[in-house]
């Protein structure tokens, strides 16, 4: 008789980090299917961004004598973001060009998909469940010394200066741990995680002055840091492409994070351990919510009002069904 052989489910470090959040929300969102038909506003410029990484790192892929920033401003502007957000994204992308076009690397793949088996670190065999994948932004191979890296992009709202807290928050991100692997999988020896992030800069478009808050000097003309009408898209540009130039470091840094052996050990520990606690609440069929996680990052979880009864899953207007549990590996087979 012909051996029937199991599918295996796929398991992402996006989904361990949804379950570690709170259960009911992973159980929604990967188990049900259910997506918030629109993305918080972080969340779309972050993507909007990262499609533009995507064109400025792929494009010398595709032809030598493409330029990177004209490639990666069309991304920007073929989109469908607001006016500020195209604005900002441009000029950050700009300063990128201007900080790394001249780095010493090889681009080997863009968005490459893996992936692999789930180890058990204890025993050393597979799981008969899950098996993980992601997608690796970038694969790089550095022309100095011949060494493969992995390349990570992230835009961010915190301080991203080198001795912050979000470099130390990195020696224990299981995620870079799992871009180790995926590369392996693929048939890379990965030295490093090249972390490239992008601050986001905090500038906002200045409104007029609200005429009953309005003082004027003798001469008629207004106080400083009073205005008499709205700064310009242009204006606006201007003056956030002067605040980039005069402090890149405050809004691009990189550095390479790199994975001991023990490292990746506990790594390895870690996503056993949250692999059994989602198959576990499968089995049980209990999905306990997490109130402390509702409000996380300053904005409420899409499912916010769904689990206090002030919203429901069948709405349309708020939330779609989506194709598959990992849309964004699409192209995992």
């Amino acid at each position: 008789m012909e051996q029937v052989t199991k599918k295996l489910k796929l398991l992402t470090v996006s989904e361990c980090k949804c379950h570690q959040s709170c259960a009911r929300k992973r159980f929604i969102k990967y188990d049900q299917l259910i997506r918030a038909s629109l993305s918080a506003d972080p969340l779309r410029f972050g993507t909007l961004v990262h499609a533009a990484l995507e064109k400025w790192w792929g494009c010398t892929t595709a032809s030598p004598e493409a330029d990177p920033l004209t490639d990666a401003i069309d991304a920007i502007e073929l989109s469908e973001a607001s006016p500020i957000d195209k604005i900002v994204a441009i000029e950050m992308m700009r300063a990128y060009n201007n900080r790394w076009k001249d780095e010493p690397y090889e681009v080997i793949a863009v968005e490459k998909v893996f992936k692999t088996e789930l180890i058990n670190p204890v025993t050393g065999f597979p799981s008969k469940t899950w098996e993980i994948g992601g997608k690796l932004d970038v694969l790089v191979r550095d022309l100095r010394d011949g060494r493969m890296l992995v390349v990570e992009h992230k835009t961010s709202s915190e301080d991203i200066g080198h001795g912050s807290a979000y470099w130390r928050r990195l020696q224990i991100d299981n995620q870079i741990s799992m871009y180790f692997v995926g590369g392996r999988s693929l048939g890379y020896d990965i030295n490093a995680c090249l972390y490239d992030v992008l601050g986001k800069p905090k500038l906002e478009l200045l409104k007029a002055t609200p005429e009953d808050k309005r003082n004027y000097k003798k001469d008629g003309t207004l106080y400083a840091k009073q205005r008499d009408r709205d700064e310009t898209l242009e204006e606006f540009q201007a003056r956030l492409r002067e605040a980039i130039e005069e402090s890149p470091e405050r809004y691009l840094q990189r550095g390479e994070v790199v994975r001991l052996e023990q490292d990746e050990i506990d790594a390895a520990h870690d996503l056993w351990a949250v692999a059994r606690e989602i198959r576990d609440s499968q089995l049980a069929k209990r999905f306990p919510r997490n109130p402390g996680s509702c409000f996380a990052w300053n904005r409420a979880c899409e499912y916010f009002d769904v689990c206090t009864g002030q919203a429901s899953l069948d709405d349309p207007t708020r939330f779609r069904k989506a194709e598959s549990e990992h849309e964004e590996l699409s192209n995992v087979t």
